[in-house]
């Protein structure tokens, strides 16, 4: 698929994004994502947002948050959380977040997408994504993607920023700045540890402040 060159609004995105996410700071645990093991997601949804599902098997752990005042059925803003076993899936996060964007092309008629960050973060191998979806078929809607993966020594965690809006040229979008300075500094604040010395968790008492973000 050829690719025209990118518009001077979202390189001022993509620019903002870089500079935002790197090592984060450790939020508190959010509730299902500690393993059999010591390894940890530290991350919190945003203030007063809605558990609106939830599924917990050995392999596989999803959880869906929306804004209050959105609907399961039809919302606008989704925070999600995965993990998936690495027997089940040993993709690397880079390999996964390509993975997404092919599954974009094909339901998706306008597509983009812009590595972030890839790199190690608390010595994990980690990846940061952005994905413009200009109008998914099924849907008749645009989205906007921001997802970060983080491969861990028994899972393979993701954590999604999905926002739907209508249908847009993905080579034209404006997207809020300040938006998505609050995205990405939300996305720097997940990490993953489990208490060893190559991959050390928060003292007790430290404490992180969870970040919210625009959900209209």
């Amino acid at each position: 698929m050829n690719i025209s060159p990118p518009s001077v609004a979202l390189l001022t995105l993509i620019v903002l994004l870089g500079s935002c996410v790197g090592q984060s700071d450790i939020s508190p645990e959010t509730p299902g994502t500690k393993n059999e093991t010591d390894e940890r997601l530290l991350a919190t949804p945003p203030k007063d947002w809605v558990n609106v599902f939830q599924l917990n098997h050995r392999n596989t752990r999803l959880t869906d948050f929306i804004p209050p005042g959105q609907s399961k059925g039809d919302w606008s803003t989704k925070l999600s959380f995965e993990a998936h076993t690495t027997e089940a899936l040993s993709l690397d996060p880079i390999e996964l977040l390509f993975s997404e964007a092919e599954t974009d092309r094909s339901r998706c008629n306008r597509v983009r997408h812009h590595n972030i960050f890839s790199g190690l973060e608390n010595n994990y191998q980690t990846s940061v994504r952005l994905l413009l979806c200009g109008e998914n078929t099924t849907t008749s809607r645009g989205e906007i993607k921001l997802i970060k993966v983080i491969r861990g020594n028994d899972y393979l965690y993701s954590v999604r920023i999905v926002r739907r809006t209508p249908p847009f040229d993905v080579n034209e979008e404006e997207i809020s700045k300040q938006e998505v300075a609050l995205w990405s500094t939300y996305l720097r604040k997940i990490s993953l540890c489990d208490g060893s010395s190559g991959h050390p968790c928060p003292q007790p008492g430290a404490k992180a402040e969870s970040q919210g973000y625009s959900s209209q």
